[in-house]
């Protein structure tokens, strides 16, 4: 009896024990029992960040995945179990959202304001890691820039590279720099390449986060000749001006600006012409001169020498210079005062006015006066009467040299325009002159 009873308890106990691992296995595989689990590591997987001994630091704004590691489950044929990603604290520091639909167990970390926070991987309600996370908005301290090339001149090409320096040194790298020209039609960045592709000043802004460099540059067209003719023949008195062509590479840009001087020391008393700036010429005696005509600076400088004849002139090669005139306006008459230069070799001036507010009016003589009263008083008043009922005046003025052998060559002509505004006493009295209509009386 005592063999059956340990028979049938061996029988038991043979059946039970597979039958309690099916149990278990069941209960695991289907996650009824949660398993357990070792080796739970919180990393950040991607994404720009510092890894100190407690914790991790990122910056404002970035976003990382963090990971819950390779962890293991214990039975290992257990269903995952259900772990969660959880902010322990109301700081509002960062932000989680959930990444497992492109990696298990991940997370994408949103780093919304500067400070401290700490994330917690968590099985129901048992914690099986904690990291603190550190947000931080690094300073730049340094943006360092370099250009390797030579802009000068248009067609000018160079490479710009940046460094940027940060409180946070590990973040150096992730700092982009990016490049802006003031003007694009001088310079334009492309490729962080930077190219001259006209005329004038440009600023090229290198900007990361809030601090900005700036290098500027003047461009200025490549000078490849000047031309002109070697030589002018003019007259006691006539004006020319210079007119060199530069000739630019590449062709017809705006040259850099062009000067005149005396290739030859002379005494002022000794020199046949005198020029202005602008290349204006004008021959004051017998003799000959020559110019030196240059255009750009250093190893970009052109330079040309023309020589100028001067002949003695006759009044007709010769003209009247620097005609200016003032004027007012007063009882109904408009009161013209007119400068000249003294024309050597003129015995009178003759003075043309031409009424423009009557369509069709040519220039009629004014006034001729002789040289004698122009040497002793140069300032010559005209007055020409206006009409009561004028409302705007416009005038042209000339004057020629003249002699007994013809007449030089016109002045400069002299406009003046103007409107007449009239106050309401002189209305009244041109009604008051005119007489006032009569009533209509029914």
């Amino acid at each position: 009896m005592k063999k059956v009873d340990k028979d049938k308890k061996i029988i038991f106990i043979v059946v039970l024990f597979p039958l309690l691992f099916f149990v278990q296995y069941y209960l695991f595989k289907s996650g009824a029992i949660p398993p357990m689990i070792k080796g739970v590591d919180i990393k950040i997987i991607e994404g720009e960040y510092i890894q100190d001994i407690d914790k991790y630091v990122v910056k404002l704004g970035d976003n990382v995945v963090l990971s819950a590691g390779d962890y293991i489950k214990i039975p290992g044929y257990a269903k995952d179990p259900n772990i969660k990603f959880t902010i322990l604290d109301n700081t509002k520091t960062i932000k989680l959202k959930d990444n497992s639909n492109k990696e298990k167990n991940t997370v994408i970390l949103n780093a919304l304001k500067t400070g401290y926070t700490s994330v917690a991987i968590m099985q129901n309600s048992r914690v099986l890691q904690k990291v603190t996370i550190r947000v931080v908005d690094p300073s730049i301290e340094d943006l360092n820039v370099s250009v390797d090339g030579t802009l000068k001149y248009v067609g000018d090409e160079a490479e710009i590279s940046s460094s940027v320096e940060v409180d946070y040194k590990e973040f150096n790298n992730s700092y982009s720099v990016t490049y802006e020209s003031s003007n694009e039609n001088v310079l334009q960045v492309i490729n962080n390449k930077i190219k001259a592709v006209g005329v004038g000043k440009a600023t090229i802004y290198a900007k990361s986060k809030d601090k900005v460099e700036a290098i500027r540059y003047n461009i200025v067209a490549r000078v490849k000749g000047i031309e002109i003719d070697s030589s002018f023949d003019i007259t006691v008195g006539e004006a020319i001006k210079l007119k060199p062509r530069i000739i630019t590479d590449p062709k017809n840009l705006t040259p850099p600006r062009v000067s005149y001087k005396f290739s030859q020391s002379k005494l002022p008393v000794e020199r046949a012409i005198t020029f202005e700036n602008d290349g204006t010429i004008v021959g004051i005696r017998q003799g000959s001169e020559k110019i030196t005509i240059s255009c750009g600076e250093g190893e970009n400088k052109r330079i040309e020498v023309v020589t100028i004849n001067v002949k003695e002139g006759t009044l007709e090669n010769s003209m009247i210079r620097n005609l200016f005139s003032k004027y007012i306006i007063e009882d109904n008459k408009l009161k013209i005062a007119l400068s000249w230069d003294i024309l050597n070799g003129a015995t009178n001036y003759d003075i043309y006015v031409k009424d423009d507010t009557k369509g069709g009016s040519e220039f009629e003589l004014y006034r001729s006066i002789t040289q004698e009263s122009f040497l002793k008083n140069p300032n010559i008043i005209i007055s020409i009467d206006l009409d009561k009922d004028i409302n705007e005046i416009a005038y042209e003025i000339y004057v020629v040299g003249r002699n007994e052998e013809g007449t030089s060559k016109p002045s400069n002509i002299e406009s003046i325009k103007d409107t007449i505004i009239k106050d309401e006493e002189d209305e009244e009295e041109s009604k008051d002159e005119e007489g006032e209509a009569p009533q209509d009386q029914t």
